[in-house]
Order: C-alpha cells, then sequence, then structure tokens
C-alpha cells in the first residue's frame, strides 16, 4: 500500500487579513477539515504498521538522528482562549489556520520520503523505542452549538498539533536508523591465527 497523502488544504481564512472573505474562506476550510482528520489518521495508522528490513539500513554512515526530509511547518498550539480576546485571539487563530494549511506539504514530503524506505517483505521486528504517531480527533461540525463547537475546536487543534510533531519523531526515528545500521548478513568472519592456550606457562 502506497502512503496515503494529506489532502491539500484550501486559503486558510484570516479575519484580520482578508475581512472581506472570511467568512467563505472559514466554510470551505472548516469542511476541508473532516477529510484532514480522515487522511492525517489514514497516515498514522499506515506508518504505525510498516515494516523496515532490518538487515538493510544504510552504508555505515554516522547517525545523524534526524530524517533527511524534515517538517518545516509545525501546526501551532491552540491558543489559550480565557487569556486572549478581541484582536489578539482573532490574529493568534489566524496564525493558527495558516499552520494548517503549510503543515499538508511538509507531512507529505516527510511521509513519502519514509516510504521509500517501507518493506512489506522485511519481518516484523519489536522495537520499544520505535515511536507512534498521534491520531488526530474530530473536526468541528458547521452545525455544531457553541459549547461542542467551542471543545471540538481544542480537542482538533491540539491533537493536530501533536500529530505534527509525532510525524517529525517518527520520522527522525527513521533517518537515525536508516543512516546508521550496518548490513549484518554481509559480514563474514575470517579466523588466521589460533593460540594453543595448552603451551602457555
Amino acid at each position: 500500500m502506497p502512503y496515503p497523502s494529506i489532502a491539500i488544504m484550501p486559503s486558510a481564512p484570516s479575519r484580520l487579513g482578508d475581512p472581506n472573505n472570511f467568512v467563505t474562506e472559514s466554510l470551505a476550510f472548516l469542511d476541508a477539515q473532516v477529510a484532514f482528520v480522515s487522511d492525517c489518521n489514514s497516515v498514522g495508522v499506515y506508518l504505525n504498521t510498516v515494516k523496515f528490513d532490518p538487515y538493510s539500513w544504510g552504508d555505515l554512515s554516522a547517525i545523524t538522528g534526524s530524517a533527511a526530509v524534515s517538517i518545516s511547518n509545525f501546526i501551532a498550539t491552540p491558543p489559550s482562549i480565557p487569556s486572549l480576546s478581541g484582536a489578539p485571539l482573532g490574529d493568534a487563530i489566524d496564525s493558527l489556520l495558516a499552520t494548517v494549511k503549510a503543515f499538508v506539504p511538509d507531512a507529505n514530503a516527510v511521509g513519502l520520503w519514509i516510504d521509500t524506505l517501507v518493506d512489506p517483505a522485511a519481518p516484523s521486528i519489536a522495537d520499544p523505542s520505535r515511536p507512534i504517531i498521534s491520531s488526530v480527533s474530530a473536526t468541528p461540525l458547521r452545525n455544531d452549538g457553541q459549547t461542542a463547537f467551542d471543545t471540538k475546536s481544542a480537542a482538533f487543534y491540539g491533537s493536530a498539533s501533536a500529530f505534527s510533531q509525532s510525524l517529525q519523531g517518527f520520522a527522525d526515528y527513521v533517518g537515525t536508523f536508516s543512516s546508521g545500521y550496518e548490513d549484518w548478513l554481509s559480514i563474514s568472519t575470517t579466523h588466521t591465527d589460533i593460540d594453543d592456550w595448552g603451551f602457555i606457562v
């Protein structure tokens, strides 16, 4: 199964930067979040279960500790609504929505890179250090009441932010192993000298 890409998000609405189109863009963005949740969770399920060949990781180069392809645009954490109001809250929400749109191309670049190292025929190896990509909570919907909308928004954006960080953590895990593991099957041992301990006095 190939990497299940995340669909590109529409233009992020901006109450302060583009007030004339805010309502139209907000509705389109909100509707697109339904597919975003499904796509992100499909990515998580896929990458959390993929296998890599433990005997063919890399070329004895130094362990880098990070992925060859990285996320530059992480999803921001939701603003703290009790401490923000008015224009500062609107600005924080505008910035948050922009990070969701910017994250998607980065996520797909990282996911596609990881997919080049996947080996479905590899043996299943239990690795307690392998990180888990987290899931994204359900998005708020147009017909949610105010209380439900606010609660679901906080859960959605908080989990989306965590998802973006966990995807990079998984990519770093793959990057570390793919750049620093030897091919142990190709190592051979030649014995050239054997001491006869019986002659030591």
